[in-house]
């Protein structure tokens, strides 16, 4: 009997297995086909498509994180992320203000540590930032260099403005708008007050202001070029004693957004913004406002989001091994108070609408 039961019980246990091994499959393997195992991603890439699933590791520093212009430089390369479909991490970092280029260093080193896929950077410094930029490119970390030129010819893409002409044509429009106004400029004065001295873009705003100013008016009486240290309350000082210094200033220039908003408040509360033509580069919402109430005459207006959407798109590019254009010159626009609504400069206005 004991040997019948397990005769028995054989039978049925090699009959179980014969339909485990022939009949659907087993429940760990339905829907799903099993994963492979797991294996490191390769160190490099040599076709340029992406090595595994993880998106690009993309750092963009900026000059100061105390500025609309910036931010919103930041706010388009944040967009491309958004627009990348997953393929792409943005970080974003900046030392609080554009005085601080050793701290703007130290966090370009420090990103490169990481050893990111690719860097997009707007360097304050033609030259300190260039030990680090080489480094990052030896090492083959592709770097998008926005806003300012370095002295190096050792990066992927460069990205900006011609400022100097830019600032030319502030000139050309102040010139334009004392006509308009009925006033006489020969023997008169104007004065730029730039946001900090000895940068590349700085110097290049307010040499081309003035070449141009020069040349339009030979006479015209240029004041000794004065220097906010980015500051919107040094700027106002400064606008504010040159206006009661001088009884026949007609212009003013101030080469970024936080030297405009000094020399608005200024104009404001002297009431010589119908006297003196004011022209700023670069915009935030108390410059519009400024320009809207016809306090500043004009204001040169970049393209910070484009730049930052683009500076990202072109490292993407370049970290696939897609070939980027080494220099691109964007144009800037004269937005005044007339043209202000118009949709193309509404939208360099307001980007994030």
């Amino acid at each position: 009997m004991r040997r019948r039961l397990f005769a028995v019980l054989l039978v049925f246990t090699l009959v179980g297995i014969l339909l485990a091994g022939c009949g659907s499959p087993a429940p760990a393997d339905s829907g799903q086909p099993e994963a492979p195992a797991e294996t490191p991603a390769p160190a490099g890439n040599d076709d340029g498509a992406a090595a595994s699933d993880e998106p690009y590791r993309i750092g963009v520093i900026v000059k100061a994180t105390d500025s609309d212009y910036w931010q919103t430089l930041l706010a388009g390369a944040k967009a491309a992320e958004a627009d990348s479909n997953g393929r792409v991490v943005v970080t974003t970092d900046g030392p609080p203000s554009e005085i601080d280029i050793d701290r703007q260093v130290s966090i370009l080193e420090n990103v490169i540590a990481t050893r990111p896929d690719a860097v997009v950077i707007s360097s304050t410094s033609s030259d300190a930032t260039v030990p680090a930029v080489e480094e990052a490119m030896a090492s083959g970390i592709p770097v998008i260099t926005i806003d300012n030129k370095l002295n190096t010819d050792q990066y992927t893409s460069f990205l900006a403005t011609d400022h100097r002409l830019a600032a030319s044509t502030a000139a050309e429009a102040m010139v334009s708008d004392w006509t308009a106004k009925g006033i006489e400029p020969s023997g008169k004065k104007v004065i730029v007050i730039s946001s900090v001295a000895g940068t590349m873009v700085n110097t290049a705003r307010t040499e081309g202001f003035i070449e141009k100013i020069t040349e339009l008016v030979p006479d015209i009486v240029v004041l000794e070029t004065q220097y906010g240290d980015n500051d919107i309350t040094r700027a106002l000082s400064i606008a504010e004693s040159t206006i009661a210094a001088n009884p026949d200033l007609i212009g003013i220039f101030g080469d970024n957004n936080h030297m405009g908003v000094g020399i608005a408040a200024a104009l404001e509360e002297s009431g010589k913004y119908n006297e003196i033509v004011s022209y700023a580069f670069d915009t935030n919402e108390d410059q519009i406002e400024a320009l809207r109430n016809g306090i500043l005459t004009g204001l040169v207006v970049q393209d910070p989001f484009g730049m930052g959407y683009n500076g990202v798109m072109y490292a993407i590019d370049a970290i696939e091994g897609r070939a980027v254009e080494k220099d691109i010159i964007i144009d800037a626009t004269i937005v005044t108070q007339e043209n202000m609504t118009q949709p193309e400069n509404h939208k360099l206005l307001y980007p994030l609408e």
